[in-house]
């Protein structure tokens, strides 16, 4: 009973990066609703009372796990696309940067093959 509650709310926040954000909400809103019914079963001093304060207390850590560990996920992936961007980003300009230098040398080239036609043309 204590796992069912919040375990498919984390499956389907898990299923899709964009859920992410909309399953923490879910779960935050559940949260607040344990932690209301926590405080009815505090002040219930009876035995019953004291087992259901126990379980609501396992669920609302639960709970909180599910939240920290989508909240981590979604901060890792917000850092892998940080990370894959800045490398497509230096890629394209270290292509720019050889493109350039491609350039530079075939203009180089087309200057020595130019020297050595006049060099050849005096010489004939």
């Amino acid at each position: 009973m204590v796992s069912a509650v919040g375990s498919s709310s984390a499956a389907s926040g898990a299923s899709g990066s964009s859920d992410s954000s909309s399953a923490i909400a879910a779960l935050q809103k559940q949260l607040q609703g344990l932690q209301k019914d926590l405080v009815e079963a505090n002040k219930d001093t009876s035995e019953s009372g004291k087992k259901k304060a126990e379980l609501l207390e396992v669920q609302v850590q639960a709970i909180q796990a599910q939240i920290a560990a989508l909240q981590a996920a979604a901060a890792q992936k917000a850092a892998l696309q940080a990370a894959n961007q800045t490398s497509s980003q230096s890629s394209s300009q270290s292509s720019t940067a050889q493109n350039a230098d491609s350039t530079g040398n075939s203009t180089s080239s087309a200057k020595r093959y130019d020297t050595l036609g006049s060099v050849i043309d005096t010489t004939a």
